[in-house]
């Protein structure tokens, strides 16, 4: 997959969420960044847009280089394909922003050596050992969140945009 110099690829995971408009997932958004479409052979795991696809459909993209990375949960598949990346790509003025679980984030890291990755997390939680390769290869900003403290959530927003701006 080609990444224009001028985009880049962002992935937000962790332990800690919030469905607040001040998250940072939605003010990323905001700034430009495209969420890209997600695949299910069943169900949602994010609030990101899905489409749904038959496990055939997943099988065959698969054998055919289409997906750009993927997960089984609960006994389904859900990811999201190279195609809608490219899409979200091509949409965005900063780039795409992929937010889901550790074991689909690292598989990101893994494709796009320069993704960057942040982990929200709150201070005593451990490191997700799926993120220890993008931990090494120095993509992972990882931001302990306190929840309740007031304003927990746009000192995190400000922390991923100093990163970012780098």
């Amino acid at each position: 997959m080609k990444i224009p110099e001028d985009k880049r690829i962002t992935c937000i995971t962790g332990s800690v969420w919030t469905g607040s408009r001040r998250a940072p997932r939605h003010l990323l958004v905001k700034e430009g960044y495209v969420r890209p479409e997600w695949f299910t052979t069943a169900y949602r795991i994010t609030d990101a847009e899905y489409r749904y696809i038959s496990e055939t459909d997943f099988h065959l993209a698969r054998a055919n280089d289409e997906v750009f990375v993927h997960i089984t949960h609960g006994g389904n598949f859900v990811g999201i394909m190279k195609e809608a990346c490219e899409t979200a790509l091509a949409a965005s003025r900063r780039g795409v922003l992929v937010v889901g679980p550790q074991e689909l984030v690292a598989q990101v890291a893994a494709a796009i050596p320069h993704a960057l990755v942040f982990t929200l997390k709150e201070t005593p939680m451990q490191l997700s050992p799926h993120l220890t390769v993008a931990e090494k290869r120095g993509q992972l900003h990882r931001l302990d969140v306190d929840v309740l403290a007031p304003g927990a959530w746009a000192e995190v927003h400000r922390s991923m945009v100093e990163i970012l701006d780098r």
